[in-house]
């Protein structure tokens, strides 16, 4: 078992007094492919707080046509 390092910035104060984006940089140097693991984390924690089905969480699908007008 395996042991993820991680750095955890802990601040204590007034909430006025905090950084606007405390995160910023750490989710900037964040390759896109973590941010979507994240995000997608998030979305399932909403479903499950919800109680909502998870097989319900997937993203909502349109279906179009278009097509182009005779002139």
């Amino acid at each position: 078992m395996s042991v993820e390092k991680r750095n955890i910035k802990v601040w204590y104060g007034r909430l006025e007094d905090a950084e606007r984006f405390p995160d910023l940089q750490y989710w900037q140097n964040q390759s896109d492919a973590t941010k979507f693991a994240a995000a997608w984390d998030i979305v399932l924690e909403a479903h499950a707080l919800k109680g909502e089905d998870l097989s319900e969480s997937r993203l909502q699908r349109f279906v179009a046509s278009f097509q182009r007008r005779e002139s």
